[in-house]
This record gives C-alpha cells, sequence and structure tokens, in this order.
C-alpha cells in the first residue's frame, strides 16, 4: 500500500509532462497547421485608407465626392485625447498593455458565454482593437474555432511589427460607425456635420458607442437604445479616470441631439450639376478605372461654372415650359372619386422630380371663376380661370384642341394636379392689403420633351454648363453628351466652310432652284426642296446660310464634292465618318450636341482644334498631377501621368514627350512620374483664317437678319445657326459671341414630331437667347476679330421672288429630307425618359428686291458686287453610291478618355465640404478660373477694332 501511495506523485507527474507534451505537440501541430493559411500580415504596413474622390467647381467650391465608402483619414496625432479615450473605455481598456490578445477579457467573456449560450443568445466578443483590425483587413466575420485561433495569432505579429498608435490610426479610420460613415472623422461630419475637436463630450461617446452594433444604436430609429449606450460609454471614461465625475453627469443629462448629413440619392440626384458630375464620373472611370476613382483619393478641378449652370438651367427650363404650354394639357397627376378623397391621398403622393418651387395639389371644388386648390404643404388656394386659358387638350401631333371656356374643361374635383404660386399684385397706394387673402396659383405640368444645352470657353474647350434633361433626378440619361441627333440646318456652316476653303467666297452665286441627284441604280431621285418649297433662283452664298437655303445647300454639295466635305466635318469632330450621301449637307447625318457645340467653338476659336473638357486637373492621395488639361501655349493639349491611367489617346492625341515639369498648373505640386504630354494630330488650324472669318461673318447674318433673328434681342456680337429636321423631329441653335459658346437642342426622346412649325429659330433659339443675354448681361459688346489684311467682305442682297410659273415664295428655316438610301441609324439609350419641352421664334422671310430685267420668268438678287460661282476645285464627284468614294484615316476623336462605361455607384456627395483652403489657380495658359459672372475672356487675346465695309456683319 505504501509504495502504491509512493508512486501517486511519479504517475502523476509522467501523467502532468505526458500531457504537457500533448497539450504542447496539440498547439504546436495547430499552429503549425494554421500558420501555414495566415494571410500576409504585412500589407497593413502599407495602410492607406480607401478615400473617395473630392471634384471642385472652377472657382473652388466642393460639387460632389465619388466614394464606395464615406471616410475621411485623419491621423492619430490629430485626433483629439478625448475621441481615444472613449473609444478605449468602450471598445478596449487594457489596449496599451496586452500583446494583441487579452486573456483577462476571453475569460469573463467565457463565463458570460455560458448563461447567454443556455439563453440561445449569440455569444459576445472578447475581440481587442488589433483582433478588430486583423478581421477587418485580412479575415471575415466567420464565428469558428478556427478564425478565432488565426485571429489571435495574427494579432499577437502584427502587434510586433506595428506600433501600438499605428494600429489605433488604422483602426479609428476603418471602422464603419453606421449610416454609411466609415471612421471617426466621417462619422463626425454624418452625425453632427462637425469635424472631431468641435464635438461636445456627450457627442464624441456617443460615436464611441457605435462600433458594437451600428444599427442597433441608429440615433433617429432607436434613439433610447443609442442614449443608454452612449451613457454607459460616459460611466466607462469616468470608472477610469479618463473624465470626472462631474463631467460624466453633465454630459449624461444632455440630450442626444444629432444633424445628419443627407446623402440620399434623391437630394444627390435633384443637385443642379448632377450632368455635369456624372460626365466628370464618367471621365474619370474612362481615364483611370473605377478603383482609384471610388478609392484612390483623387482630387480633381473641373471647368463647372455655377452662375452659368444656374442660367443654362433656367433658360432651359423656361424654353421647355413655354414650348409645352404651347401644346396644350395632358391631364392631371391622378384623378381620385372626391376632392376629399384627393386631399386625403397627397400626403401618401410622392412629388415627381424636378419640381423647383412647384407643388401638388387637389382640387377639391370648381366654379366658374376657377378651381379650389388643398396643398400638399397645406392650406388652400385658388386657380382661377384665366391660370388655365393655355390648357387646351393635348391631341396627336402636338396639335390642340378647342379653346377653354369653363373649369370644368381642364379640372374636376379629385384631381391631383401641378402648380406654382402667382405673384399678387400690391394693394393701391393708401389702401390696405385685403384681409385673408387666398393665395392664388397657376396650373402646371411636367414637359414631356427633352434636350440639353452646353455652354464652354471657345478658346480653351473648357465646358462651363451642361443640361441633359428636365431634371437629373427624373433621367440620367444626358441628352446633350449621349443623345445622337440629326443637327439639320446646323449642319450647314461646315458646308459653306469647305466651299469657302475651294475657292468660294461669301459673294459666289449658285442657282437656288430645283434640283435632283441619283441615289443610284433602281432608286428614285433625291428631290431636296426649301422650307415649305419655294426657290429664289441665282443667290449668293451669304444669302443662302443667312436664310438656310437647302437647294442651294446641295447643289453646293455637288460642286465641292462629298470626299472634301466629309474631311472638314471629320476634322471638326461634328461626325466620326461621314456617310457620302448628299442629304449629309442638309443634316441627316447624327451627332450630339456637345460635339456639334464644339465644332462651333472651333470655328470661334479662328479654326483652330479643341479638346471638349469638363477636367482641368487630377490630383492624386499624394498632392501629384496625373492629368491637366492644357499647358502654355497649347490649351488644346494635355498631360497624362500616373502608371494606373487607362485612357487611349486614339488617333486624335499623340505623344509628344515628357511633360515639362513648369507647366504644371497647380502651385506647389509636380506632375506624377512618367508623365507625358499629348498634343492633337490634327493640322493647325483647321482651315484658312480668311475662310474662318468669312463664315463667321456669315453666320452673323444669321442672327441680323435670318433664321436666328430671335436672338439679335440679347443686344450683342454672336453668330450661330439655327436647325430642324423634316417633320420637325428635332429643333437646334448652335451659336456663340467672341469669348462664349453655347448649344440648344430640343426633341423628344422616342423621336416625333415637335408639332407642325416648331423650327429651330422658334424652339431652341429663345433659349439659347435668355442664357446669353444673362451671361452676356453685365458683358461689355465685343466685336468679332477681323484677321490683318482680310479682304473687305461685299454684301448681298436677298430675293423671295418666285422661280417659274407654281413656285411658293420661301420661308426661312431648314427642312432636310433624308436620303431613303442611307436610312439614319438613331441612338437613342434604352434608359432615355421623357423629358421636357422648348420655346421658339423664327424670322420671317426677307422682302423682295427689285427684279432685274434680264432674267426672265424669275426675280434674282441684284448684281452688286457678287461675282460667279468659280469652276468647282475637285473634279465632278462620282454617284453617292460609289463604295469606295471618301477619304481614308478618318478616326473617331477620344474626347481625352474614350469608351466611358457606365458602373454603378454611390450617389456623388453634393455640398457639405468647404471649398479646398489652397484654391484653384487657374493654369498658365491663358484662361481665368471661373469669373463671378459673364463669359471667360482669354488673356492671350489682345484688344481690336473693326472697321468693315460693304455692308457684311
Amino acid at each position: 500500500m505504501l509504495r502504491v501511495l509512493r508512486g501517486i506523485p511519479r504517475a502523476a507527474f509522467i501523467l502532468f509532462v505526458l500531457a504537457a507534451l500533448g497539450i504542447g505537440g496539440f498547439v504546436g501541430v495547430t499552429l503549425a497547421h494554421f500558420g501555414r493559411e495566415l494571410p500576409d500580415y504585412q500589407q497593413l504596413g502599407n495602410y492607406q485608407p480607401a478615400t473617395g474622390s473630392k471634384v471642385y467647381a472652377g472657382d473652388g467650391s466642393f460639387m460632389a465626392e465619388f466614394e464606395s465608402e464615406h471616410r475621411s483619414p485623419v491621423a492619430i496625432g490629430k485626433v483629439p485625447r478625448v475621441v481615444i479615450e472613449a473609444f478605449l473605455a468602450a471598445e478596449d481598456r487594457d489596449f496599451y498593455s496586452h500583446n494583441g490578445v487579452n486573456p483577462g477579457a476571453i475569460f469573463r467573456a467565457a463565463m458570460a458565454d455560458v448563461v447567454r449560450f443556455r439563453n440561445g443568445q449569440r455569444p459576445i466578443g472578447a475581440s481587442t482593437i488589433t483582433q478588430q483590425v486583423v478581421r477587418h483587413f485580412l479575415l471575415t466575420n466567420e464565428l469558428s474555432v478556427s478564425r478565432k485561433i488565426k485571429e489571435a495569432m495574427l494579432a499577437y505579429r502584427i502587434e510586433r511589427s506595428l506600433s501600438k498608435d499605428r494600429i489605433l490610426e488604422i483602426y479609428l479610420n476603418e471602422i464603419y460607425l453606421g449610416v454609411g460613415a466609415y471612421g471617426v472623422a466621417a462619422a463626425a461630419d454624418t452625425y453632427f456635420q462637425r469635424p472631431l475637436d468641435r464635438l461636445s463630450l456627450a457627442e464624441v461617446a456617443f460615436l464611441a458607442a457605435l462600433p458594437k452594433a451600428p444599427n442597433n444604436y441608429n440615433p433617429i430609429h432607436r434613439a433610447a437604445a443609442a442614449r443608454a449606450r452612449r451613457d454607459w460609454v460616459l460611466g466607462g471614461m469616468a470608472e477610469l479616470g479618463r473624465i470626472s465625475e462631474k463631467q460624466a453627469k453633465a454630459a449624461i443629462a444632455e440630450p442626444l441631439v444629432v444633424h445628419m448629413h443627407s446623402d440620399s440619392p434623391a437630394d444627390q440626384a435633384g443637385a443642379p450639376n448632377g450632368y455635369f458630375t456624372e460626365e466628370v464620373r464618367r471621365e474619370l472611370i474612362g481615364r483611370f478605372g473605377e478603383k482609384a476613382v471610388y478609392e484612390g483619393g483623387l482630387t480633381v478641378r473641373t471647368s463647372y461654372h455655377p452662375i452659368y449652370q444656374e442660367m443654362a438651367d433656367t433658360a432651359f427650363r423656361k424654353g421647355l415650359v413655354d414650348y409645352d404650354r404651347r401644346h396644350g394639357w395632358r391631364g392631371p397627376l391622378a384623378h381620385l372619386a372626391s376632392g376629399a378623397a384627393a386631399q386625403g391621398a397627397l400626403a401618401g403622393t410622392a412629388d415627381p422630380p424636378g419640381l423647383g418651387n412647384w407643388q401638388l395639389a387637389a382640387v377639391t371644388a370648381i366654379d366658374a371663376a376657377g378651381a379650389t386648390l388643398a396643398l400638399k404643404s397645406g392650406g388652400s388656394g385658388r386657380l382661377p380661370l384665366d391660370e388655365l386659358r393655355w390648357a387646351r387638350r393635348t391631341l396627336d401631333d402636338q396639335q390642340v384642341g378647342a379653346g377653354v371656356r369653363q373649369t370644368r374643361d381642364v379640372v374636376n374635383p379629385g384631381d391631383i394636379v401641378l402648380v406654382e404660386p402667382v405673384a399678387t399684385a400690391a394693394p393701391a397706394k393708401g389702401r390696405p392689403a385685403a384681409p385673408n387673402a387666398v393665395p392664388k396659383y397657376a396650373l402646371r405640368q411636367i414637359p414631356d420633351v427633352g434636350g440639353g444645352v452646353v455652354a464652354m470657353d471657345p478658346k480653351t474647350g473648357r465646358v462651363f454648363a451642361l443640361v441633359g434633361g428636365w431634371s437629373f433626378q427624373q433621367s440620367q440619361f444626358d441628352r446633350a453628351t449621349q443623345a445622337k441627333r440629326q443637327p439639320g440646318s446646323a449642319f450647314k456652316p461646315f458646308v459653306y466652310l469647305t466651299a469657302l476653303e475651294n475657292g468660294f467666297t461669301p459673294s459666289s452665286v449658285v442657282d437656288d432652284a430645283p434640283i435632283e441627284l441619283s441615289q443610284g441604280p433602281g432608286k428614285p431621285a433625291w428631290q431636296p426642296v426649301n422650307y415649305e418649297g419655294g426657290y429664289v433662283g441665282p443667290t449668293t452664298l451669304e444669302d443662302a446660310l443667312i436664310h438656310s437655303r437647302n437647294l442651294v445647300t446641295a447643289r453646293l454639295a455637288t460642286m465641292i464634292g462629298l470626299p472634301a466635305l466629309a474631311e472638314t466635318v471629320q476634322n471638326f469632330d461634328v461626325m466620326d465618318r461621314m456617310p457620302l450621301y448628299y442629304s449629309m449637307s442638309l443634316g441627316a447625318g447624327e451627332t450630339t450636341l456637345l460635339r456639334l457645340t464644339t465644332a462651333y467653338a472651333m470655328l470661334d476659336n479662328d479654326g483652330h482644334w479643341l479638346l471638349p473638357s469638363v477636367i482641368d486637373v487630377v490630383q492624386d492621395r499624394n498632392g501629384r498631377v496625373v492629368y491637366q488639361k492644357g499647358v502654355k501655349d497649347c490649351a488644346a493639349c494635355y498631360v497624362d501621368a500616373g502608371p494606373h491611367s487607362g485612357a487611349d489617346p486614339g488617333t486624335s492625341y499623340r505623344a509628344s514627350g515628357p511633360g515639362d515639369p513648369a507647366a504644371v498648373s497647380s502651385p506647389g505640386a509636380t506632375f506624377a512620374e512618367n508623365a507625358v504630354l499629348y498634343k492633337p494630330t490634327r493640322r493647325d488650324p483647321l482651315v484658312s483664317q480668311e475662310a474662318d472669318y468669312q463664315i463667321l461673318s456669315m453666320m452673323q447674318g444669321v442672327v441680323q437678319r435670318g433664321t436666328g433673328t430671335a436672338v439679335a434681342a440679347v443686344g450683342k456680337p454672336l453668330a450661330g445657326k439655327t436647325g430642324t429636321t423634316s417633320d420637325w423631329f428635332d429643333a437646334w441653335f448652335v451659336g456663340f459671341s467672341p469669348d462664349l459658346a453655347a448649344g440648344v437642342f430640343v426633341g423628344f426622346d422616342d423621336p416625333r414630331t415637335l408639332g407642325n412649325g416648331e423650327v429651330g429659330g422658334h424652339v431652341a433659339a429663345p433659349i439659347f437667347r435668355d442664357f446669353m443675354a444673362q451671361a452676356l448681361k453685365d458683358v461689355p459688346a465685343k466685336p468679332f476679330p477681323v484677321p490683318a489684311g482680310a479682304a473687305p467682305l461685299v454684301a448681298s442682297v436677298s430675293s423671295s421672288a418666285s422661280y417659274g410659273a407654281g413656285a411658293v415664295a420661301n420661308r426661312d428655316e431648314d427642312h432636310p429630307i433624308v436620303d431613303q438610301s442611307a436610312p439614319a441609324v438613331r441612338d437613342y439609350s434604352s434608359n432615355a425618359t421623357p423629358a421636357i419641352p422648348a420655346d421658339r421664334d423664327y424670322a420671317t422671310p426677307a422682302t423682295p428686291d427689285d427684279a432685274p430685267p434680264n432674267w426672265p420668268g424669275y426675280a434674282s438678287p441684284r448684281a452688286r458686287g457678287y461675282t460667279a460661282a468659280p469652276v468647282p476645285v475637285n473634279a465632278p464627284p462620282p454617284p453617292p453610291w460609289a463604295p469606295n468614294y471618301g477619304t481614308s484615316g478618318y478616326a473617331a476623336p477620344s474626347y481625352g478618355a474614350p469608351s466611358y462605361g457606365t458602373p454603378s455607384y454611390t450617389a456623388p456627395r453634393i455640398a457639405g465640404y468647404p471649398a479646398p483652403s489652397y484654391g484653384y489657380p487657374a493654369p498658365g495658359y491663358g484662361y481665368a478660373a471661373a469669373p463671378p459672372a459673364g463669359p471667360i475672356v482669354s488673356a492671350t487675346q489682345a484688344p481690336f477694332s473693326v472697321t468693315k465695309t460693304g455692308g457684311l456683319p
């Protein structure tokens, strides 16, 4: 027995040793097993937080932020100490004393988990801040023993390679704190719209309460739980001695009040710069890729001009509303059984997008004088019968029904409609205002027609404003940059420019008479006509462009040859490759508003190539310039730098050596590595100075006495051209002053007629006029420059007398007949949605001149200085169906970043960020950063005076 007792300690010792060896072996095998599968933790040493790209306007004001996670990185040294203490009290009180894993906390959590397991509850965690960093970057949230083992192993290793402060910095910048906010700085902005160093103790404690379960402590939806958790954090800070009991009690007594920073898609989409911002996003992704844009921390300065954008939006919306009212009332948004039912339904009726200051209202009763309204915003009002007179019923093809005689012809009780407040006349002097006067409202409807506006600098190609539809919230399809439409007669300046380059002059005479052009074997001849079928006989090119003579333009195309015309069109980037059909001369091809406006801007730029751009400069997170539009002495050039650039310059640009460090436009910045300067491959200038001057003078005539006279009301020197397509499907006006170019397009997304007589001069020109009137309001009148040595231009005289027996007097507009052998392929994006209407105003035909006696049968312009048309420079063109008839080597321009995709993205943040402290000085190649009003004037353009002869504008 004694021997047995003596053997027990020895056996126990042996068992202990064996157990230790077994446990050690098991631990060793376990560590060896899991150690082989551990991810590389050393990547944390090069940690850079994923931050979005901030976008700024040309004046330095904040526009938007493209981000997948809203984060504002902050260095640990700039985090207030109270913030650090609050998070340590809530998440890891022993952070600065453990080695990555806290055994004591694990034991306490294990004891608590026994009870929670019996109650069917999820076990609580005991992870340190280091373990949370490991889980966030290197592992998953899987609940398993293997994950916890890996987590502990990685935490020990990270603690040996990174300092405590570095680990805590990573944690405070990465932790998710709810409502889309990542990191403490972003959370401070999201919940309180203040920086970290301006938060109160109670607000800091609330942020520290969130990491455990942000959704469970949402201050809006779960205010009681959020406040209780905040108070627990304050108690923990007092218990650890980080704050006094008095401070804790005072903070606990404070109510939990948040000022949420809204990032809702609706709010973002309703922003006035929505279309412009989206164009910036698409170009950035096309150039740098999604990851760089959403996580690379880029700083982007754009050419966006808020004042011009507001002017363009206002003019466009007014023009569409004016057009829409001309074409009648399409009915209420909804109709219920009674006025009471409609009034009750208002609260649950969503506001249509793009309302502005309009509002929803229910018609509760009608009478002979109008209708009584109940407003969604509260209160009541009156809708007078006089405000309903325009609302005749809309019929097919934009026709309207009978006039409005009584209220019930338009609205009835139970209707839900849109209304706008009407200004009430002030009472007569000495008479008091009527007591309890009922507010008056006007009936409104959102136009169902679409269109766009582009405004840009004709000296640099910088786009100032972009309107792509009635509302970005209503439709993200950009009709200014994405919709391909026929420009109609807005295309004609390039036909006449080609002629001027090939021996013709503005006073050259071409017959305005019927013409037939073969379309190929077995096809009927193409017979273009003037608007309403008239013709005036021999006329000058100047007169033909001013009054948009289709027959002259078509005949001129046969004289100059389609290859020469195609070369001009493609050099000016109106189209990638012009189909070689004569109907192209009347605008039957397709282009976008941005491309055509840019081509017009090149005419205004003395024929020099321009790269239309919405981005001026892009800097990486370290401040290095990775993209810059324009360098000194070359506004159309750009510098591209950085290994992540994915844009193909295409054939429009070529690499021209390394970027000059002295060309950086941002003070104190440098180009990133491998900066390359790209220059245009087009000849410079694209046309002769004389031809450019002549076409500009002819286009001034369009405004002064032709189809664009609606624009003359601006009262400043302007040039431009109207455009209307067959059956009034599309209406255009594109034009410019010496320092500001703009284009307007109006048409339905699903192409159909705008209505009989709705021409470009009546629909689009008034929008252009209203925009230019505001943009140039405080800008001194500035004439277009006259090149040195330019020959005096001779006045022409137009005639509207008829040619032959059955001819009809010609009116001033355009009516291209599309060549049936070359049907245009319309490109209307599948996501295009109805947009809005427009306003118009075209000129009456010129009065006939006295008919010279030597032209029997019809009247013609007086022979006052014009010459006969020269022999065409080109040989007679082959038939338009010839297979290889054309020039080679014309490639689609890249616009700097081709093939922009449209990936999903988080709606950009609008406002809420201050303008960058470093400002945005203008690049050094001749333009100033967004002036307060008026067009940008190139600093390189010297003042001049002009003297003209012969009467040509």
